[in-house]
């Protein structure tokens, strides 16, 4: 036969105490249940289990029976933990799209710190274009996106969880490349380097739109397919472009970078999510990613480097 849950406690407590007053009491019973019940195990094993006298004493076959109660125990309360842990999405699998310009910022910290707290999550990322992130959402392929772009679709929910600036990429010989500085109207009558619209169609909306703002139309002279190549056109003198903040730190050798002072000169970073799809680990993902508050800088190096130079002035 085998023995529940309330027998094995049983054994467990008076093979810990070995006696019978502290046993009872440790189990809320009287001393004359537990010596009753102890015997009715006994019959019921066919086997002896503890010496009475003249001092109580597991037998050998109570230190196998005991034994195996405490590794029941064991495995009960360590399967109970993992099931709570797998329940908070402490436990499992995450695959998240990140477009590359978000790479650049501070997110690869955020995702380190997340990793480093829950172990038993695999994170994997994978590298998308924001255009191809949000079918990529309701197919299932991925189970998080972090992008610049939002789609159509009632089951895709979305939040900002930052922003990033932009700023003017220019030759090194043009006439404004000294500045740190400058008023997208500086540049209405330059010619534009820009990346595909079908590459990220929202970023190249909001570009064109802070172009219109400032009162003229980008005169787009050569576009390209990725960001380095945008930039490599700028550094041979193709035209200029409006990057986010992030370009403005990497150590292009020919290309300067200005800040842009138009207040609307700012990038908003979406974290999207299919909620019609349940995914405990996704869930922790998404709350770790809402509540960081340096998951994203707000003000890009490039910024943060005017302000500390305006602060020594």
């Amino acid at each position: 036969m085998s023995l529940g849950a309330r027998d094995h406690h049983l054994l467990i407590v008076l093979a810990r105490e070995l006696h019978f007053g502290r046993a009872a009491d440790t189990l809320g019973m009287r001393q004359p249940q537990l010596s009753l019940r102890l015997a009715q195990i006994e019959r019921v094993l066919g086997l002896k289990l503890f010496v009475r006298r003249p001092r109580v004493a597991l037998t050998p076959a109570g230190e196998i029976i005991v034994d195996a109660g405490r590794r029941a125990f064991a495995d009960f309360n360590a399967a109970v933990e993992h099931a709570r842990q797998v329940e908070h999405g402490q436990v499992g699998s995450i695959m998240a799209a990140v477009a590359s310009t978000v790479m650049l910022s501070d997110l690869p910290l955020s995702l380190q710190r997340f990793r480093r707290n829950y172990p038993d999550v695999a994170l994997t990322l994978r590298d998308m274009h924001s255009a191809h992130q949000w079918d990529a959402l309701r197919s299932g392929l991925i189970d998080v996106s972090v992008t610049r772009e939002i789609g159509s679709g009632r089951t895709i929910r979305s939040q900002i969880i930052g922003r990033q600036r932009f700023v003017a990429l220019l030759p090194s010989t043009h006439r404004l490349a000294g500045r740190s500085q400058l008023a997208l109207s500086e540049l209405a009558d330059e010619q534009f380097v820009l990346f595909q619209p079908a590459v990220a169609p929202g970023l190249h909306h909001q570009i064109n739109a802070l172009c219109i703002r400032a009162g003229f139309a980008p005169r787009i002279a050569q576009e390209a397919d990725e960001w380095y190549t945008v930039l490599g056109f700028v550094r041979a003198g193709f035209g200029v472009t409006i990057a986010l903040d992030i370009f403005g730190t990497l150590a292009w050798s020919g290309v300067a970078a200005c800040e842009l002072t138009d207040e609307e000169a700012m990038a908003p970073v979406f974290l999207c999510w299919n909620q019609e799809r349940a995914s405990p680990p996704r869930d922790l993902l998404v709350q770790w990613l809402l509540k960081d508050p340096d998951v994203l800088s707000r003000s890009g190096p490039v910024a943060k480097a005017a302000a500390a130079e305006s602060a020594e002035v």
